[in-house]
């Protein structure tokens, strides 16, 4: 139907340049497709159609897969707040039992310094009757003399 020699022609349309063998190429192909599709109408759609239907099969699977890495991050954050809930009982466990430690000991504490005043005093009293016991009997007579008895 066409002739094909055309691979010297060159044809220009502004800026593009169409060679002899790319023609040939083009006019295999309508060729094919009249061939194929006597119609000749519907030709031109089934391309658009088959490239609509992949790419709606190309965007469900990317939203299948989008909700999947959603669910994904969902479960996966799910699990981190479930573990990050059971260590935080843990540590408010550890608080709670060395806030009731650190009152024990507190109390322990504020008995052993109050101990410690008693014992001071107790041993300051028992200091100056050491002292009074090992004063000379003559400071103590000459005490008694100066009284006047």
């Amino acid at each position: 139907m066409f002739s094909t020699n055309l691979e010297q022609t060159q044809i220009c349309f502004d800026d593009a340049t169409i060679t002899g063998d790319e023609i040939t190429e083009i006019l295999a192909f309508l060729q094919s497709d009249e061939l194929n599709n006597p119609s000749g109408s519907s030709e031109l759609l089934e391309p658009v159609d088959e490239r609509k239907r992949r790419r709606t099969m190309s965007n469900r699977e990317s939203a299948k897969r989008s909700r999947l890495k959603k669910k994904r991050r969902v479960e996966n954050l799910t699990e981190e707040v479930n573990r990050l809930k059971i260590k935080n009982q843990g540590l408010n466990y550890q608080l709670t039992n060395t806030l009731s430690c650190g009152n024990v000991i507190s109390r322990d504490n504020n008995q052993l310094k109050n101990e410690s005043i008693f014992l001071e005093i107790r041993l300051l009293e028992l200091y100056r009757l050491l002292v009074a016991i090992q004063s000379p009997i003559s400071t103590r007579l000459n005490y008694i003399a100066k009284l006047g008895f």
